[in-house]
């Protein structure tokens, strides 16, 4: 995808994503405004009605005297209008007298200052207190806010939890996107050094056939022998690259299994130096066995042993600026058989340590041009240890070279 279009989706998202905020922030305003509205008219609703009832049942009849009025029943009775009116919160009541800034009854003398300056309040005169003070009854809820989020609180979560799931798989589709770019960049960058890598073990036997072609060389046995130890050098080069890259797209298989058997790793460590000496002697390079576990014999896959050490020397000797110095050690360590491959070359960063095994990664080089590969071989490497149920760790310092510890099972 275009990095135009990307930035093009993106752009439109967050300006819907904002959009949609705003709304949803409008249309909360506009429920809790509402709410606020019909909790008012319920309020003053039920007071009508409580009002209506305390006079009622405070006015005298005509054969009955004037009684006091009860401040008892005022509580029962608001709270009763209010349930009727859709209204479950309780409230703080009081009768207030106005004029002279005292309460005649508060249904909890410590929220008299609440009720005081509480907006709920309404005319009354009890009958059987005499005065021409202006009384009111006054209500304190301490929980309006909480009421009104409760009415509309299943709207605003779900509203803001679609959005949520909105975001987070707009999020997830670029992801997946990006993801998908890389892969799709590794892969042409895999084809193209692939097809270097090949080409170039080709161009180097084609070139060595030629020159025996040439009968002043093909009389000269010592000749002969160096272009037929080229060819047979770049032929091996060539096959472990073809193995390295059919055996680990095997590995992708989850069914794939290993084929263990008693092998000698240190026999299969002087197989696979000696195919280096060629290329090491054409660098001035050296490379140095230390084979000292005993014993040397473990259970492994000899192909994809073998595999291992090749790649682990060859990346040492194409990460190395000047004459390559590798060295090959192992030992017995904790019950372990333990295989070290060092080199004095590069380096690798403590960034790029952290994606090193990944598959298709490869290192970057700096200045460097000249490193050749196609980011599989130390993917391979850890896939390899890992079916052998081992451990692969790197010790790594730019400029110092890079040491590669694997441990594996005797048994």
């Amino acid at each position: 995808m275009k990095r135009w279009i990307r930035i093009f989706i993106i752009s439109v998202f967050a300006i819907a994503a904002v959009s949609l905020v705003l709304i949803q922030f409008y249309q909360t305003r506009r429920t809790f405004s509402i709410n606020d509205n019909m909790f008012n008219i319920g309020v003053g609703n039920a007071m009508d009605e409580v009002v209506k009832q305390l006079d009622g049942d405070s006015r005298p009849d005509a054969d009955q005297p004037v009684t006091s009025f009860s401040y008892q029943e005022l509580d029962s009775l608001v709270a009763e209008q209010l349930l009727l009116n859709g209204i479950d919160i309780r409230p703080e009541v009081g009768l207030y007298n106005g004029s002279e800034r005292s309460f005649l009854y508060s249904s909890d003398p410590r929220h008299e200052k609440e009720l005081e300056e509480s907006p709920y309040r309404y005319n009354f005169h009890p009958v059987g207190v005499v005065s021409n003070n202006q009384f009111f009854i006054t209500l304190a809820f301490p929980r309006t806010e909480l009421f009104l989020q409760r009415n509309s609180k299943l709207f605003v979560y779900m509203s803001f939890f679609l959005l949520l799931i909105i975001a987070a798989m707009f999020i997830i589709s670029l992801r997946a996107l990006a993801i998908q770019r890389k892969l799709d960049q590794m892969k042409s960058e895999f084809i193209n050094n692939m097809t270097h890598e090949i080409k170039t073990p080709l161009s180097t036997i084609s070139l060595a056939c030629e020159m025996l072609r040439d009968e002043t060389i093909s009389q000269d046995s010592a000749s002969r022998q160096n272009f037929i130890g080229i060819i047979n050098d770049e032929n091996q080069r060539m096959r472990v690259l073809v193995e390295t890259i059919l055996q680990s797209a095997k590995m992708s298989n989850k069914n794939f299994r290993i084929n263990p058997k008693d092998v000698d790793v240190h026999r299969i460590i002087e197989k696979v130096t000696q195919s280096f000496a060629l290329t090491l002697s054409n660098r001035n390079g050296k490379l140095e066995t230390r084979l000292e576990a005993d014993p040397s014999v473990i259970v492994a896959d000899e192909l994809h042993l073998t595999n291992l050490v090749y790649n682990l020397i060859d990346n040492g000797i194409k990460y190395s600026t000047d004459a390559p110095d590798i060295t090959v050690s192992t030992a017995i360590v904790n019950g372990m058989f333990e295989l070290r491959v060092s080199d004095h070359g590069i380096g690798i960063s403590k960034e790029d340590q952290k994606h090193v095994f990944e598959k298709f990664y490869r290192v970057s080089t700096g200045n460097v041009h000249n490193v050749k590969g196609f980011g599989i071989g130390l993917n391979y490497v850890a896939q390899v240890v890992k079916l052998h149920q081992g451990h692969i760790t790197l010790e790594s310092e730019l400029g110092q070279g890079s040491t590669f510890i694997i441990t594996l099972p005797l048994q």
